[in-house]
């Protein structure tokens, strides 16, 4: 039998297995508990433990199954499971293949990777009509939850003495938070409504009693919030959520936890669906089991731990440190559930740890530790983190600014610092920015935005909520809705509308409103319609000059919108972003170009997954959108969706929530701000509850219950001990339990950073002292190097406000001089930087803001006079700007390409656009144009999606791949369903169908002669058992037609960089990596991209010239 060391030796000569990882990838118990620190490279160790168990012969690689939370996250485990297994594969350490045939081929075949909602959906949907399910039903996002709750809450009389004053918005929320909670812990609404009764009994009962809460004020204020509550709004909800339940089955509709809970159901209902599943997996890998609900807990282990099963074994790998989403059900306690409930099905569990961080160098662990050491982990051993064999010191700094913006402003001269310092090195800066809220996003991205530091929002800012979609979303509104004056007021913002003309334009409504009712002897209207009134300007001088014709333009783009509300939504998106100019108003930007292409993608996707719908309804889903999935500025987390492909950005800083931010990790900087009391800090007051807010799911109903913070008044007998309780309650176990959770937040933010840690705050905000979250202090007080000067004591004197922006400062977009992080906490470290001297802040307030007039320029004849509002420098110094704008204006067409060089990151299908036509591609970057969408472009689409369909992975089409002019057929319009079936049948008759992918529609991100290129390779595969071909070969579907000889040379490079990209991305040689189009329209295959990354720098070195 094939020893260990061979096996590591063929897996990965390079890094061998720590013991602690040896310990893990060797065991062969029933049930393994593995408890991985932040950072400690189980995804590796897991990976290998499956490598080592095929290459013994243990289990079959078919026999192999992974669970995960996001798809990438299963990408990734999947392409280290094949990357593993081929590699023992070349090692000829494969166990010699059976004779059966069945079997010989399973050698062959693929380990199941899926995420925990895939793995569930697949069950329900194979079995779900053995309990009542619908096979085809389709999955709603969190917006249509609330588009069919909103139905369902209009067509529905709910009494008003039972829900009192509550809204149909509000009642919309408790009736989907009281549906989900029904769903995910298995209830009944009558069980729900029998809770609910006793409760609300109880409390009357309560109320009636006369006693005083003698010598006990604080006991009888926070009672006095309560006496009265009647639960009387969800009572009043229930019967909207059984009309829920019963509007989703009628049209075939589920969610997520609908499908968990219909697996659940069958594996009990049928413990033979358990059995044979347990008996097609017998290694078993469940990752980030921390943040599995008890619902989910108890339906895997009824599929993957029947009794009576010996001979498999079943590994949970999980942190409680970082179990963050209790909002959504999952518990910190889910490691020791797991060792509980698997232990008692499989014969005991082992528990073993991964206390190596392989990420974080030693100043970073020390501070992940410190914030940990406030926690306690149930039933589970969790070790300190140590640090790897050479790693470097790290650095830990705290930003301790006067007031809130210097704080975010010397935050962000610190990120340029170490931008410029990873510069001069010749790469780019891995930086991130990550909040607990996020309402933290706008003031970083204000003071990045002022140096000119390139940043990207990544999960906190919506697609809808953009500006320029705002804009978009704004005129569509009023084309199909004319009675929405606030989406007017928007456009006429845009256009530049002055107070005095808005009055005169609300002015002439009612006027015109008062006319017509006149005429027409109707009822007069709540609210006169400014869009009647822009109709029909009046004569006469109402309006000065500028406005009436700014005014007319306005009416004249809803006229032409209203004229085409017919088109498909894709092309109406199209349409209207062109006839507002917002490609001439953003100034070429290629985020607003991004944005407008994703909302035109956006609106076809809508309109292909709800047939017969249009403007109306896409628009009334894009304001549920906008409100209940990334609307309000809550915590991270309480209402934020899944950011599942997050990827590391080279070069450009990266803002996001703590929570999108887990899984990931920065090299050179990671910054977390608002480390200051009340904010991001342990929480002790304003806290709501179950018994207070109806929109929070009953604890006492919850399948962990017994994890969570206990009360319930129907088991009181008096109003004394029943108050007192819920003080206990409301002061002290709700607030550790939140705690703990923010706590948690805190270390998955603190254990990001390779390399250097910034903590941020301020000592005063809103005239009162702030004192420093209890976190940050924690950091202070264990870790051993606070230096003497400003170490102890929050005070600005101490520790100084980063000073003024320095003009002579190198690098700088204007002038900004490099920041004061600080006090160091990190023993034997210095700042990169030079030290700066307090000083004023400078003042911002002059800073313009989007959308800005792009039509008002002030005549010069009032700027000499000084008439236009201020005073006559002021008018000057406004001269002075127009001056400079023009001048910038000009400066801009001479300048595109330097612009180009300049940007922050290029795609490999905009380098090929370069290659093709320069002067074209850099007319582009001056005038964005939105292309029309093509039938060429959707057949590309749809086929892409179908082939990663057929290997089973999700599709990530890079829309601009298939819009090139020279791949489109000669006649788009000819492109026939029949044709698309035939080149997917090309596609399943090439030797490509039979192949394992190592990945199917990956995106990457390279460096290239200095810049960032990011493409998305269409397919992978592991070809080391193929004659023709290399180890690896990356293949580019094409639908088009072969191009010519010039063209080639172009895609050449697209394919090149694809190449360097992957070899990069996973340490593979780039002589091992090859790379082909494949024409579906003959199932041609063309290999090209044989250059290496001197050649590609070169090649865009003279196209940038």
């Amino acid at each position: 039998m094939t020893s260990y060391e061979a096996i590591m030796r063929a897996v990965n000569p390079a890094f061998p297995p720590t013991g602690e990882q040896r310990l893990v990838i060797e065991s062969d118990a029933p049930a393994i508990l593995v408890v991985a620190g932040a950072g400690s490279g189980k995804t590796a160790t897991m990976a290998n433990r499956i490598a080592y168990h095929v290459a013994r012969g243990v289990v079959r690689p078919d026999e192999v199954l992974g669970l995960t939370f996001t798809r990438k996250a299963a990408g990734e485990l999947a392409l280290r499971v094949e990357s593993s297994l081929a590699a023992v594969r070349r090692a000829g350490l494969m166990p010699a293949a059976p004779e059966d045939g069945r079997a010989r081929r399973s050698i062959l075949e693929r380990a199941t990777v899926s995420t925990y909602n895939a793995f569930a959906s697949d069950i329900a949907q194979a079995h779900g009509m053995l309990v009542g399910g619908d096979p085809s039903a389709r999955l709603i996002t969190e917006a249509e939850r609330w588009q069919v709750m909103s139905d369902v809450v209009a067509s529905s009389s709910v009494d008003p003495d039972v829900a009192g004053t509550a809204s149909p918005a509000r009642i919309v929320e408790v009736s989907l938070a009281l549906a989900a909670g029904l769903i995910d812990n298995g209830l009944t609404v009558d069980r729900a409504r029998d809770f609910f009764h006793r409760e609300a009994a109880a409390f009357r009962r309560l109320a009636a009693d006369r006693r005083r809460f003698s010598g006990m004020p604080e006991v009888s204020r926070d009672w006095s919030k309560v006496k009265d509550t009647s639960f009387s709004l969800q009572i009043a909800c229930l019967p909207i959520v059984e009309a829920y339940f019963e509007r989703k089955r009628s049209e075939g509709i589920v969610e997520f936890a609908d499908q968990v809970a219909t697996a659940a159901a069958l594996v009990r209902a049928h413990p033979a669906i358990g059995r044979d599943i347990a008996a097609r997996y017998r290694l078993v890998l469940l990752d980030e089991y921390q943040d599995t609900s008890v619902g989910q807990a108890e339906f895997l282990t009824s599929a993957l731990a029947p009794e009576g099963m010996p001979g498999r074994s079943v590994c949970a790998v999980g942190d409680p440190n970082q179990a963050i989403y209790g909002w959504r059900g999952a518990s910190s306690n889910a490691l020791a559930d797991f060792a509980r409930r698997f232990g008692a099905r499989l014969g005991g569990t082992t528990q073993l740890s991964l206390s190596t961080s392989f990420r974080s160098d030693r100043a970073i662990l020390d501070a992940a530790n410190a914030v940990a050491s406030g926690l306690k982990a149930e039933g589970v051993e969790v070790k300190r983190l140590t640090a790897r064999t050479g790693a470097g010191p790290g650095r830990v700094a705290e930003v301790r600014a006067e007031s809130r913006d210097d704080s975010y402003r010397a935050v962000a001269r610190r990120i340029r610092e170490v931008t410029s310092e990873a510069s001069a090195e010749g790469r780019q800066a891995e930086i991130a920015v990550l909040c607990r809220k996020r309402s933290y996003m706008d003031p970083m991205a204000e003071s990045l935005r002022e140096l000119g530091v390139p940043y990207e929002i990544v999960g906190g800012e919506s697609l809808v909520m953009r500006p320029e979609i705002l804009t978009v979303r704004a005129a569509l509104g009023v084309a199909v809705n004319p009675a929405r004056n606030d989406l007017l007021l928007r456009l006429l913002t845009l256009w530049g509308i002055g107070a005095s003309d808005l009055r005169a334009l609300h002015a002439w409504s009612v006027e015109l409103a008062r006319k017509q009712t006149e005429r027409t002897g109707l009822d007069p209207r709540s609210e006169a319609s400014l869009v009647e009134a822009l109709a029909d300007l009046p004569e006469g001088c109402r309006f000065t000059v500028p406005a009436r014709e700014r005014l007319a333009a306005v009416a004249a783009i809803l006229e032409r919108l209203r004229s085409c509300v017919h088109l498909p939504l894709d092309e109406l998106i199209a349409h209207c972003v062109s006839i507002l100019g917002l490609e001439v108003a953003s100034a070429g930007s290629q985020r607003v170009k991004t944005s407008i292409d994703s909302f035109i993608a956006l609106g076809r996707d809508y309109q292909d997954q709800h047939p017969g719908s249009g403007l109306a309804e896409f628009a009334a889903w894009l304001d549920m959108v906008d409100r209940h999935e990334h609307g309000g500025e809550g915590e991270s987390g309480v209402d934020e969706l899944p950011v599942d492909d997050v990827d590391v950005h080279p070069g450009v800083v990266q803002i996001m929530t703590v929570h999108a931010a887990k899984g990931l990790e920065w090299r050179d900087l990671v910054a977390v701000p608002e480390l200051v009391e009340g904010q991001f800090a342990p929480r002790e007051s304003g806290l709501s509850s179950w018994v207070s807010d109806a929109g929070i799911f009953p604890f006492p109903l919850r399948r962990d219950a017994a994890h969570l913070p206990a009360f319930r008044a129907a088991d009181h007998e008096g109003k004394i001990e029943a108050g007192q309780a819920y003080h206990r309650f409301l002061r002290e176990d709700l607030p550790e339990h939140e705690s703990r959770e923010a706590r948690r937040l805190a270390y998955v933010a603190f254990t990001r950073p390779t390399e250097e840690l910034l903590l941020a705050g301020y000592s005063r905000r809103d005239g009162r002292d702030v004192a420093r979250s209890a976190f940050l202090e924690d950091v202070r007080r264990r870790t051993a190097a606070v230096p003497a000067a400003g170490a102890a004591s929050g005070s600005p004197e101490e520790s100084p406000a980063p000073g003024p922006p320095d003009p002579a400062a190198p690098g700088s977009a204007e002038g900004g001089s490099s920041p004061s992080s600080g006090p160091s906490l990190a023993p034997g470290c210095t700042p990169r930087g030079r030290d700066e001297q307090p000083g004023a802040v400078p003042d911002y307030s002059g800073r313009p803001l989007w959308p800005t007039d792009v039509l008002r320029v002030p005549s010069a004849a009032r700027l000499a006079e000084g008439r236009d509002g201020r005073a006559g420098t002021r008018a000057e110094s406004r001269a002075d700007r127009a001056h400079a704008v023009r001048m910038l204006i000009a400066e801009k067409v001479e300048g595109t390409r330097e612009h180009t060089r300049r940007r922050p990151y290029m795609t490999a299908t905009e380098v090929v656009h370069m290659a093709e036509d320069p002067e074209g591609f850099l007319a582009q970057q001056r005038r964005p144009i939105p292309r029309r969408p093509s039938r060429a472009a959707r057949t590309g689409t749809e086929l892409h999606a179908r082939i990663a369909e057929f290997y089973e992975r999700p599709a990530t089409l890079d829309v601009d791949a298939v819009l090139s002019a020279a791949e489109q057929p000669v006649d788009q319009d000819a492109v026939t369903r029949e044709e698309e079936r035939r080149m997917l049948g090309v596609f399943e008759a090439s030797r490509w169908a039979a192949l394992s992918p190592l990945a199917i529609e990956e995106g990457l991100a390279v460096v290239v002669g200095g810049r960032i290129v990011r493409c998305t390779v269409d397919a992978v595969f592991d070809t080391s058992a193929q004659p023709d071909l290399p180890d690896v070969t990356i293949v580019d579907w094409k639908t088009g037609r072969r191009p010519d000889a010039a063209g080639l040379a172009s895609r050449e490079l697209q394919l090149a960089i694809y190449r360097i990209a992957w070899a990069k991305a996973h340490g593979t040689p780039l002589q091992s990596v090859g790379a082909c189009f494949v024409y579906l329209r003959d199932g041609g295959t063309l290999m090209a991209g044989d250059l290496d990354e001197q050649q590609i720098a070169a090649r865009m070195d003279e196209l940038s010239r």
